[in-house]
């Protein structure tokens, strides 16, 4: 269990405290002993925070044991405090063999009850079978996090034991420490929500509402043109912690709520990312936000793996609360590893800056300038300016403290915001004014800030390295470990590794298409134009609130020359550019998405007419189809085909923006009726050919006797869900069939 450490680029890394066993991780290793009675369903139904631990790799039987837990210690500021926890029910124990040493032992504990009364119990910590110490915990600890803290010397077992008879206890953040190679430098990722990169003086802005920020760029790795992959907060920051786009992880892209088919997917595997990377290789690992995506308990978010996650979740008053609060951090984990988490909500709407950032903004940038500026985008410049104010305090605390040269500091922003008038014909559906995002894709709303700031011991040319061209946040992943030391395959992660480039003085890769997602939108990036689709059914785009209703599947613009965006050339059909830049999309195969398949065989009569309808709950991505079907979707869910068919079969795929199964089919031959069979073994359908299928359309391949069949046949191959069968599952699902058969459900 022990970890390697890391040297970061110099021959002989120093010892620090580092993290030796992660408790919580290591509940499945035949070296833990749990005594006690676990239930593999929610054992606190009215405690809501919370969710079994997602990345402990324990069976679903035991899931229970590691859980993120969250305590509202705050109801003014709405702070919500997270911890990894292992659960304790009443009178339980678990037991730890361990390497001999000297360790430094470090948790904070919280107890359930249904009452106050009943908030009560003794926790023990036993070395070597001897008691090391006691703790009585009550009423204060009820939903109130305690530290826990204790050095001692172990020769071969530690035992935490639990005595209460009411009580549920949380042991969260549960480590030993220990004296071993430090495996890195410590690493800060500053997110700005709504950072626009063209309001930073290292990007172009030519008064110094930055400054702070814009010293750190100068010390920094610099992308000159970095984009984010999703044009709101969740598809953008699920991408680049993950180094995949968002509804490849099951997650979408369209609204806030994550929901339980699509943690289903996002939980079904394991997932590395950034956060999981850090804390495998020995390090603290700690969010401190304004931001209920990272939070699973929520309903909109998922656990990431933090260690301990700190959301404030009121606006404006959060920003000051988030920065002491990490001020703190950095002085309680100066002498251990850490990976920090720091996401400002400042530059965001409802722009509030503070007063005194206004007066200064009205002071840097001279009246005839400033006035002519939109009221909106004069607030955003102050938020700007605060937000400087509250990075250029963690920047100073970190020197405070000397370990601002030992400490990778990377900085960016998960979007920016739409304020050009020009184009004011979004959805207006979520800020209901074209100042804000999620809507378009236009440069102004993905050209994010990007730069990173290594320790002082590289070589100063490699820390000031410039990338001119394009990037992507999706590379950030595989360009922080790589610069941090820190070893991962090249297949691991969509993403470019930079750090190969950074360090080696290479010329750097080029990232020539750039995906990024918005809600039931996509759009593709390269040096030459851009290029963004609409889902089926989300095509009418409005100038006002009230304003006429136009539709707008596609758009293009050729940067080259119309770098602002102006000139929609999807309005000339017969553009090369577009012909390029659909093809270019469609060869690009960024997302996986489930298909339905339909077969329709051959008519008898040589010349028939199919036609018909499909419901889908899953949403309609997108077709495939020959040029003799017709295909038009009239709504989200709804798909009508029409297409004349000969001596010879016929097969077209409907792709589905999510993994929902059900589906209403109607299928007609020459206006009549027809019968059709579903999913792996061809269940027919009844009646007037209606069903609603769920489960059963699912075929992990191509049925057998799809090509010869005397009936249409549709089936949903679950390509998104990662489905895949065994040759066991293959020969069981023939033997399914037969027996099917003789029940007279199939007829061949």
């Amino acid at each position: 269990m022990f970890l390697s450490g890391l040297s970061f680029f110099c021959s002989e890394a120093k010892k620090t405290n580092v993290i030796v066993y992660d408790l919580s991780r290591i509940l499945n290793d035949p070296k833990v002993t749990v005594e006690g009675s676990f239930s593999e369903k929610d054992p606190l139904f009215s405690h809501w925070k919370k969710n079994p631990g997602r990345h402990s790799s324990l069976p679903i039987s035991e899931k229970w044991k590691n859980t993120q837990i969250t305590f509202n210690t705050d109801k003014n500021l709405f702070i919500n405090h997270s911890l990894d926890a292992i659960y304790f029910p009443p009178n339980s124990s678990y037991l730890f063999k361990i390497e001999p040493g000297t360790y430094s032992f470090q948790s904070m504990t919280g107890i359930l009850s249904d009452s106050f009364s009943e908030a009560e119990g003794i926790l023990i910590l036993e070395v070597d079978g001897k008691e090391k110490i006691s703790e009585t915990l009550g009423a204060k600890n009820r939903e109130n996090w305690k530290q826990w803290k204790t050095d001692f010397d172990v020769k071969e077992t530690i035992r935490f034991v639990w005595k209460s008879s009411k009580s549920h206890l949380y042991l969260a953040e549960p480590l030993l420490y220990g004296k071993k190679a430090s495996p890195g430098p410590n690493v800060i990722l500053i997110v700005l929500d709504s950072a626009r990169k063209d309001f930073f003086g290292s990007y172009g802005y030519p008064y110094p509402i930055t400054p702070n920020m814009d010293l750190l760029a100068k010390e920094s790795v610099f992308f000159e043109n970095p984009f984010s992959n999703g044009n709101w907060t969740k598809p953008s920051m699920m991408s680049f912690f993950h180094s995949e786009y968002s509804s490849n992880l099951g997650l979408g892209n369209s609204w806030f709520t994550t929901k339980p088919y699509q943690r289903k997917v996002y939980y079904g595997k394991k997932r590395d990312n950034l956060v999981n990377s850090f804390r495998e290789k020995g390090y603290y690992t700690k969010s401190i936000m304004n931001n209920v995506f990272f939070l699973d308990y929520t309903t909109v978010g998922i656990d990431l793996g933090f260690h301990n996650s700190y959301q404030v979740g009121m606006d404006i008053l959060d920003t000051p609360e988030l920065t002491n609060h990490a001020l703190s951090f950095l002085e309680e984990y100066s002498d251990r590893p850490f990976f920090l988490h720091f996401n400002l909500n400042t530059p965001h709407a409802s722009y509030s800056p503070p007063p005194e950032d206004m007066a200064a903004v009205k002071k840097i940038i001279p009246s005839e300038v400033f006035y002519k500026y939109e009221s909106p985008v004069q607030r955003y410049i102050g938020e700007m300016h605060y937000t400087d104010r509250e990075v250029g305090r963690l920047i100073s605390k970190l020197k405070e403290l000397k370990i601002y040269d030992n400490t990778m500091i990377i900085l960016t922003g998960d979007h920016g915001e739409l304020f050009s008038p020009h184009h004011d014909y979004s959805y207006h559906f979520i800020m209901r004014t074209r100042f804000g995002h999620g809507e378009t894709h236009y440069d102004e709303e993905i050209n994010v800030p990007y730069f990173i700031k290594l320790p002082k011991s590289t070589d100063e040319s490699v820390r000031t390295r410039k990338i001119p061209h394009q990037s992507s946040l999706l590379s950030l992943v595989p360009t922080v470990l790589g610069l941090a030391g820190i070893s991962h395959s090249s297949d691991q992660y969509k993403g470019v590794d930079y750090s190969v480039c950074i360090l080696g003085k290479k010329k750097c890769p080029e990232e020539k298409m750039i995906y990024t997602e918005g809600r039931m939108s996509e759009s593709v990036r390269t040096e030459e134009y851009k290029y963004v689709r609409r889902y089926p059914g989300f095509t009418t785009v409005r100038r006002t609130i009230d304003g006429e209703p136009h539709t707008m599947a596609e758009e293009l613009y050729d940067l080259k020359k119309d770098p602002e965006e102006r000139n929609n050339l999807s309005l000339e059909p017969n553009s090369s550019l577009l012909a390029k830049a659909r093809q270019d999309f469609a060869e690009g195969n960024f997302l996986k998405r489930n298909r339905i398949h339909i077969y329709l065989p051959p008519c008898p009569a040589l010349d028939c007419v199919d036609s018909g309808s499909f419901q889908i709950q899953g949403s309609v991505y997108d077709w495939q189809a020959s040029e003799q079907t017709q295909i038009q979707s009239s709504s989200a869910k709804t798909i009508q085909f029409r297409t004349k068919t000969g001596s010879s079969s016929q097969e077209f795929q409907v792709h589905t923006v999510n993994p929902e199964m059900d589906g209403n089919f109607f299928l007609f031959r020459n206006g009549v009726p027809a019968l059709f069979r579903v999913g792996k073994w061809g269940l027919e359908s009844k009646g007037i050919g209606y069903g609603n299928w769920k489960d059963l359309l699912v075929s992990e391949r191509k049925p057998n006797g799809w090509e010869n069949s005397d009936l249409p046949w549709i089936y949903n191959d679950g390509y998104f869900s990662g489905t895949t069968e065994s040759q066991a599952q293959k020969e069981m699902g023939q033997e399914v069939k037969k027996i099917l058969e003789t029940w007279g459900y199939i007829h061949e």
